[in-house]
């Protein structure tokens, strides 16, 4: 008797093409060949000599990989992307966020479970793709909706807490006039960020600093700050309780000046335990409980936020799934 093949449906294998696509995508977009491949294709000897590698046969293994799964074509050794290729190619920032931002800490997560290791001492996430990755995905999803709320309120001087690479905190003074500063925790991304406001012409405007966004101490010249931003960042501060959000609001305010505004986006978490529809605010929603930090509702930001001594003028939702931005106004 001949055994029928066993059906196609078979998740586990669309999880394991998942994961792979993702690892590849992201290694391809952050070696800086995506653009290539999107713009006018990439040949594989040619990109393999020009990037130093001299083994272009494992970028061929690549684009090859991504030609069976339809992503990409291939036309006498030239790969070009395809439609389903650039979509895939748009969400790339949220493929570089999880794959390498995140990636080594989920591989640990095995000893996590088992109490023998804990985020933040055994495994860390790496700031530089993160940053990297945000700032990507922000273009589309984040930048637009953050820019419009910034037509009303007057500033002339902002300071970005938990800048990353810069980007947004360049946007924001290239297009309103103003000066700022960032600060970074990670060395690493504060480099990076300063080269990318040299690239922009800004260095006379924009300065860096490296150290923990949550000592406002070590901030420059709040006092003299009509806006601040704090993209993907209070979270971490309420994690630890809503008392210390509340108390790190009321610190920040007392060193402003009256009529600053807060600019900040964030995540709900996702919306109910079975959330099959519900697309990212479940898986990041996890990787935040990985670190162990709780998200908040809508509601309960603007309930910290009229504790902390600043009211909500507006919020926005942006395209990010779950995301909203927040602009808030020091209460006097």
């Amino acid at each position: 008797m001949t055994t029928s093949p066993a059906s196609d449906s078979r998740p586990g294998f669309d999880y394991f093409e998942g994961f792979l696509i993702t690892s590849v995508l992201a290694a391809i977009e952050t070696s800086g060949l995506l653009a290539l491949l999107c713009e006018d294709g990439l040949d594989p000897r040619i990109a393999g000599s020009k990037h130093g590698t001299g083994d272009w046969s494992l970028l061929e293994a690549s684009l090859c990989y991504l030609a069976q799964r339809g992503l990409v074509t291939e036309d006498d050794g030239v790969f070009r992307i395809t439609s389903l290729g650039r979509e895939a190619s748009r969400d790339v920032g949220y493929l570089v966020w999880l794959s390498g931002g995140y990636g080594e800490p989920l591989r640990h997560l095995n000893s996590f479970l088992r109490g023998e290791e804990r985020y933040g001492i055994d495994s860390v996430r790496d700031g530089h793709w993160v940053a990297d990755g945000t700032a990507i995905l922000s273009r589309l999803d984040v930048l637009p909706y953050a820019l419009e709320l910034l037509e009303v309120p007057s500033f002339q001087r902002v300071v970005d807490l938990g800048c990353g690479n810069a980007r947004f905190l360049i946007s924001v003074c290239e297009r309103y006039g103003a000066s700022g500063v960032g600060v970074d925790i990670d060395p690493v991304v504060c480099d990076a960020a300063a080269d990318s406001i040299a690239a922009a012409g800004l260095s006379d405007r924009i300065k860096v600093v490296a150290g923990d966004a949550v000592d406002l101490d070590a901030v420059p010249e709040l006092d003299q700050t009509q806006l601040i931003v704090t993209f993907f960042l209070l979270h971490e501060i309420s994690s630890r309780s809503r008392d210390t959000l509340v108390e790190f609001l009321r610190d920040l305010g007392s060193r402003l000046p009256n009529g600053a505004h807060l600019l900040t986006g964030e995540i709900g978490p996702a919306r109910e335990r079975r959330a099959t529809s519900d697309r990212f605010r479940p898986e990041f929603t996890f990787v935040h409980a990985l670190m162990r930090q709780r998200l908040l509702t809508e509601d309960e930001w603007r309930s910290a936020f009229a504790d902390g001594g600043f009211d909500v003028r507006k919020v926005v939702p942006m395209n990010l799934p779950g995301g909203f931005v927040i602009l808030a106004e020091k209460v006097s």
